[in-house]
């Protein structure tokens, strides 16, 4: 049985109007998705944008604490190597902790801001609480600003000991 010229007709604009809605109904998901991800993008884009209000309004108590700090950093004079500053204060506390320094290598001087920094790299032994004290004294003394970079340790050759090594960053201005 062969349809009709009118019925095939019929099929051919029910086929592209299939196709058609087809084609429409992919457009609309796929733009839906597209809709929920750019609302997920401006969800985002908000919350950066309040983030970065909230620290600009903060601005001014940030510039004070800098300030505050800024104040407690020791200065070196132009002329004075600072590296035997800093070693002989970093000497003082290891002594008094018990920390045995067998080697320190100085780095050299760098500008960081408007702030000197040098490290040291330094070779130790010592107990393991002689070792916390060493380091919090360190982070905590009134006579610089140390930061330690990097630690590592092993077990020394003496029993309850370790040994290793840590980077310490030395902080200061030149006056």
């Amino acid at each position: 049985m062969e349809a009709s010229l009118k019925e095939k007709a019929v099929f051919a604009g029910l086929g592209v109007f299939l196709a058609y809605a087809l084609a429409a109904g992919w457009w609309m998901m796929s733009g839906k998705a597209s809709i929920e991800d750019a609302k997920k993008q401006m969800e985002r884009a908000k919350s950066i944008c309040e983030r970065e209000k909230r620290l600009i309004s903060e601005r001014p108590e940030w510039d004070e604490r800098y300030e505050e700090e800024a104040a407690l950093i020791p200065e070196v004079g132009d002329g004075d190597n600072s590296d035997t500053v800093w070693m002989s204060v970093m000497d003082k506390i290891a002594q008094d902790n018990s920390v045995f320094i067998t080697e320190r290598r100085p780095g050299k001087e760098e500008m960081s801001g408007d702030m000197q920094q040098t490290t040291v790299d330094i070779k130790w032994t010592a107990a393991l609480e002689s070792l916390v004290k060493f380091m919090h004294e360190l982070e905590n003394t009134d006579d610089g600003k140390f930061d330690i970079q990097s630690l590592s340790f092993s077990p020394g050759k003496r029993k309850g000991f370790l040994s290793g090594t840590l980077t310490l960053t030395c902080i200061f201005k030149r006056n």
